[in-house]
């Protein structure tokens, strides 16, 4: 077991591991988790790029990119206890806001256990004026990377340091390795409707085909960007035959939302996205918070959410 300081990416990453699984986390982009490697069968369970080059081309669809807050906040404004939050304009073909404000920024190494194996990095929003001045909150986020036996634990602890209540909605675009005949297993009953700006409207629909994705579903071949309510089985789990195992991503409780993303339809991949609140929470006011999932910290107070990536083997 063991933590050890390496090079990925051109960059300063930690490997992470025991005799059963090999994690990388890279601090300097957003401290994303970018790979999860079963070293029994030596399969690689999320996106992970070859090398720094196909990084660059989209850099949201490999590994577990933070969102703080998830997906597009509508004209990229909301207005949240009396005050009005302009974000970054990030996304103007949609004229949003989109994955937040801590995903691209170097997060600290705060603590390293070689014992355990165990590693946390950490974000504090004072140190970023270009934060502060669309999220005016001084915040701390600190994640905490652990290893057990076949188990991949992901903690994310956000504090809210300031003295006034701050809105608080997180995501991960955690995107996994899903080769054809992989299937794909989850709990699912309803979905939003969203718009041509992929915001949701406000309604719900049932799904029609969620035997299909409880049972296993391929989605080889389609392309899908859609917003579902979790149910109270907060698990989705991924079948890969050829390699002999399924991979289970468990969720803690304050997760609500599921995103499920294929771009084309035909690339490898699947982001399985777990959010706190739905896509563009703090304008969904009509609605209540607990089915939005909108929620907020008080002052000094700390928030956890975890999620589990655990390998099971044939």
């Amino acid at each position: 077991m063991s933590v050890k300081r390496i090079q990925f990416l051109d960059e300063t990453a930690y490997a992470i591991e025991n005799e059963e699984i090999k994690a990388i986390v890279l601090p300097s982009q957003g401290s994303n988790l970018i790979s999860i490697l079963d070293k029994s069968t030596n399969t690689e369970i999320l996106r992970t790029p070859k090398n720094r080059t196909e990084y660059e081309t989209r850099k949201m669809v490999f590994g577990t990119p933070v969102l703080f807050p998830p997906n597009r906040i509508e004209d990229a404004v909301f207005e949240y206890n009396g005050r009005k939050y302009e974000l970054e304009m990030n996304r103007p073909k949609e004229n949003v806001h989109i994955h937040g404000f801590v995903h691209d920024k170097e997060w600290s190494v705060l603590e390293i256990d070689h014992s355990i194996p165990r590693m946390k990095t950490q974000l504090r929003s004072a140190e970023h004026p270009d934060i502060l001045n669309q999220f005016p909150h001084d915040f701390t986020i600190t994640m905490t990377i652990e290893i057990a036996g076949n188990e991949v634990i992901h903690t994310t602890e956000i504090t809210n340091n300031g003295e006034s209540p701050m809105p608080c909605g997180i995501g991960y675009h955690t995107t996994f390795q899903f080769p054809s005949e992989a299937k794909l297993f989850l709990d699912v009953s309803e979905k939003w409707l969203l718009n041509e700006r992929h915001l949701p409207t406000g309604e719900l629909e049932n799904i029609a085909n969620r035997k299909e994705f409880s049972g296993g579903t391929s989605l080889s071949g389609v392309a899908i960007d859609d917003v579902f309510l979790m149910t109270e089985n907060k698990t989705a789990a991924i079948e890969r035959p050829e390699q002999g195992i399924k991979i289970s991503y468990s969720l803690s409780d304050d997760f609500t939302q599921w995103v499920l993303f294929t771009a084309s339809g035909n690339e490898n991949l699947l982001a399985v996205e777990p959010y706190s609140w739905v896509t563009n929470a703090p304008n969904l006011k009509q609605l209540p918070r607990t089915l939005t999932g909108f929620d907020d910290i008080k002052p000094k107070d700390t928030k956890e959410y975890v999620s589990r990536f655990k390998v099971e083997r044939d």
